[in-house]
């Protein structure tokens, strides 16, 4: 029974060593039984914040369009992350829908849940765009003068 005891404090102190050289500096002369069991520093402290997400293709940072609708917000997912998505211009007056010229698109914010397993619909003229995730949903319609985006659960 002596040489089990002795074993599990010599595993607690190599275990409580490891652990100690990767958080924070451990000192074998000040040792008390509480510290022994307690928690490291570093498995106390939050998650670093993830960095904000910008458009390569728009060369970093983004000018978001100001006529934009939300509707339903009591329908989003209760965790949502915040996204950027490039929907057609709903000021772009287009004479000419058989022109070589691609449409003008703005950029607006909406909520999506966090898992990040979409599926994107839209339709031909591309004002309206859905973002499918399963239980929640995200519609966004292009009006005239402004953009509509409701949340569907």
């Amino acid at each position: 029974m002596k040489k089990y005891l002795s074993l599990m404090i010599a595993v607690c102190v190599v275990a409580q060593a490891v652990v100690a050289s990767a958080g924070e500096r451990y000192q074998f002369r000040n040792v008390s039984h509480a510290s022994f069991f307690a928690a490291p520093a570093f498995l106390n402290q939050a998650p670093p914040a993830p960095a904000p997400k910008m458009d390569p293709a728009a060369g970093g940072a983004v000018k978001l369009f100001d006529c934009v609708k939300y509707k339903d917000h009591d329908e989003m997912h209760p965790c949502a992350v915040a996204k950027v998505i490039a929907v057609k211009d709903p000021c772009d007056h287009c004479c000419d829908p058989c022109s070589c010229c691609k449409p003008k698109c703005v950029h607006i914010k909406i909520c999506v849940p966090p898992c990040g397993c979409e599926r994107i619909k839209c339709n031909k003229s591309g004002t309206r765009v859905t973002y499918d995730y399963g239980k929640y949903s995200v519609d966004v319609r292009v009006k005239k003068g402004y953009i509509e985006v409701d949340y569907q659960d």
